[in-house]
Formats: structure tokens, C-alpha cells, sequence
């Protein structure tokens, strides 16, 4: 009776939302767990708020936890307009009970999606928290669509100082940005491949690249200084001015963007970050003249010599011994290993290169590192068979 007992307890504690811990929820880009972790400590945090509803930090970790909910559960069927509910709910609670707290200023802020208008809302939320981190990403935002260099390097400097930009991200995107040709227009999709590359142009390296992030294209204003600043023509429409065809109005703009940037009257040469490669609507169109270089593809009219630039980067430019053993503790240990298997697409590339030029010192030294990069990961399996067959 005994041991059914200790299988009975083990078994209970197995069950997903029993007597979850409140953790710390984070965002998707600096962690990630499974939808389960995130729907338990949702939970968990409510009943935190519940005993203690003045605990901002509790409030704030269960609106994370449902935001999260929102962005990564949407497609399924009830669940966008459920969590929608469920956070706007929330926020009013927090208003309640916390409405002057740095928390409910910045989840209101937040919540609204890069609404100009909610503006005031995170402006209090900086002043009323100068030494908290969780804001500086958006601060970072206000600071890019203003296009305020100065005020962009600040709190890029403040992210780095307050021990939230993972080291591997770092050197990843140094490796990107140190990748291409002067005065570059780069294109990148989420926070991984954004805020660390702001974080190094803060510190003085390759300044002269433009990095713009999709997303934030969709604002029209920052679209219209950003393209006048660099000489794009105009897109010919703004997406907001009418609200009931502002999705048609994105995805025109998607499909335009890389030829109306590669067209810019400066002559900046424009890469997409292979981070951002997999946004189908704006490369799409466009993928016969995107020519891979190293960890971006360049956008051009003819073909250049891609694999003369490959050698370039890995032979002489890009930093590699972070792949290997690394000497420093990450707040994304996981996540950097993932944004590195994007390292295997020209280092595989160039192996066969490589090889067909009999280069086989050359050879050696990139298939090592291509194992390095898959050991472990879910590419593992398949790479280490295309390299038997070579």
C-alpha cells in the first residue's frame, strides 16, 4: 500500500497546472518552455495576485504568461479571442488595485501593440522604474521608429548593462553585421536578430549598416522617414489612413519592400538576415536574386561571386570560436544554439566547395565546425549522413 502511495503522489505531481511554483515568466525570445509550462504559471501567478493584490511583480508575471498564451496558442480555434479577454480582464484588475505602478504602465503599454497613442503609458512606466530592464526593449523601439541614434544606444546600452542580451546572440549577430559591405541595408524579423545587433552598433561596430526590422516597417510613419533618409521611393500608400483594408495594405507593402529597397537612390547594397529569410511574403517574390554570402542573403540584379564572399567571411571575417567551448554562462543557452544551426546552410555550401576544388585541409576544418553546430540539435542526424556521403 506503501509504494502505491509514492506511485500515486509521483503521478500527481506529473500532472500538468497541480501545484505549479511561480516562476519568473520571460520573454519568448530570451526563453522558452512548453505551452503547458506557460498555461500552469498563468495560474500560478493569478493565485499570487489573489493573496497579495499590491504585488506588482506577481501581476506582471501572470499578464507575461498570457500574453504568451496569446502569440503562440492564437491558431487555435476560441483561443485568440479567449486570452484577448483573459489579458484585457487582467488589466483591468491591475488597474484596481496597482494603476499607478510601474507593472500596469508598461502591460498597458505593451498590450497595445506599438500604439503611439498608449505612448504616455510607457513614459511613465520609464519613470517610475529606471532601473528595471523589462521596459528597454520598447524604450529601444521608440527610440528606432524616431530614428534618435542617440537615444536608441542608450537604452541598447542600458539592455546590455542590466545582463538580458545573451552573449551567444552577440556574437551571432556580430558575425552577421561584420558579414556584409559597407553602408548595408539589413532586414531583420524578430528580437534575436534586432536588439543585439542595436546593442553592437551602440558599441561602435559596423555603425554604417541600416538595420531595419519588417515589423516595424508596418508603421507609417517610420516606413516614410526611414525610406527618405535612404532614398526608397515611396510605397505609394499608407496602411493605416483606412482601417478596414489595413491587412490587403500589409501584405501589398510585404510583397513591394524588397525591390523598392533594392532600388534605393544611395546605392546601398540590401541583405536579408537568414533569421528573416523565412518571411515568405516579402522574399518570395524576390528569390532569384537573393544570393547567399555567409549568415544573410544579398539582394542583386546578377549573380555575384557568392562563394568568394563565403570563403571571405568564414576565412577571414566572422568569429568562430564561440561555437565551440565557450567560457561564459547565457540566458538563452537553448535559444542560441537554435539561431545557430544557421550557420549550416553556407558552411555546408562552402564544404562542398571545398571539395569539388580538392581543398581537402579546407574541407576538414568546415566539416568540423558543421559538426560542432549540429551536434545536439534536430539537424544532427540528417547532417551527419549528408557528410558520410561525401
Amino acid at each position: 500500500m506503501k509504494h502505491c502511495l509514492i506511485l500515486l503522489l509521483l503521478f500527481t505531481q506529473a500532472l500538468p497546472g497541480v501545484a505549479q511554483k511561480a516562476e519568473p515568466v520571460y520573454s519568448f525570445a530570451r526563453e522558452q518552455h512548453e505551452i503547458n509550462w506557460y498555461l500552469e504559471q498563468a495560474e500560478a501567478w493569478k493565485k499570487e495576485t489573489q493573496k497579495n493584490p499590491k504585488n506588482g511583480l506577481a501581476w506582471y508575471y501572470c499578464y507575461y504568461a498570457n500574453r504568451i498564451l496569446l502569440y503562440h496558442e492564437h491558431g487555435k480555434e476560441n483561443n485568440t479571442e479567449l486570452y484577448k479577454k483573459r489579458i484585457d480582464d487582467l488589466l483591468e484588475e491591475m488597474k484596481k488595485n496597482i494603476p499607478d505602478s510601474y507593472e500596469y504602465n508598461l502591460c498597458v503599454w505593451a498590450h497595445g501593440g506599438l500604439n503611439l497613442e498608449l505612448l504616455p503609458y510607457l513614459e511613465k512606466a520609464n519613470e517610475l522604474g529606471p532601473n528595471r530592464v523589462e521596459h528597454l526593449d520598447h524604450m529601444v523601439n521608440i527610440a528606432e521608429i524616431n530614428r534618435n541614434m542617440k537615444e536608441r544606444d542608450r537604452y541598447t546600452l542600458k539592455l546590455k548593462e542590466g545582463g538580458v542580451v545573451s552573449p551567444g546572440m552577440l556574437n551571432y549577430n556580430y558575425n552577421v553585421l561584420s558579414g556584409l559591405e559597407e553602408n548595408a541595408i539589413l532586414l531583420t524579423a524578430g528580437d534575436n536578430d534586432t536588439y543585439p545587433a542595436f546593442v553592437l552598433q551602440a558599441m561602435g561596430i559596423r555603425r554604417d549598416v541600416t538595420v531595419i526590422n519588417f515589423s516595424l516597417l508596418q508603421i507609417d510613419d517610420y516606413r516614410e522617414k526611414i525610406f527618405r533618409e535612404l532614398g526608397v521611393e515611396s510605397l505609394g500608400f499608407r496602411i493605416w489612413d483606412e482601417p478596414d483594408s489595413v491587412g490587403v495594405r500589409i501584405k501589398r507593402m510585404e510583397k513591394l519592400l524588397l525591390g523598392l529597397l533594392a532600388g534605393n537612390k544611395k546605392e546601398h547594397p540590401v541583405y536579408v538576415a537568414l533569421t528573416a529569410a523565412g518571411s515568405e511574403r516579402h522574399v518570395k517574390p524576390y528569390e532569384d536574386k537573393l544570393y547567399l554570402t555567409g549568415l544573410a542573403y544579398q539582394f542583386c540584379e546578377t549573380q555575384p561571386d557568392h562563394i568568394a564572399r563565403l570563403r571571405r567571411n568564414f576565412e577571414k571575417t566572422y568569429r568562430l570560436d564561440y561555437l565551440g567551448t565557450h567560457f561564459y554562462s547565457d540566458i538563452s543557452e537553448e535559444l542560441v544554439r537554435t539561431i545557430n544551426r544557421n550557420y549550416l546552410v553556407p558552411m555546408i555550401k562552402l564544404f562542398e566547395h571545398y571539395q569539388n576544388s580538392d581543398e581537402q585541409n579546407r574541407a576538414a576544418w568546415i566539416k568540423a565546425l558543421i559538426l560542432e553546430v549540429a551536434t545536439g540539435t534536430p539537424d544532427e542526424k540528417a547532417v551527419k549522413e549528408m557528410l558520410k556521403e561525401k
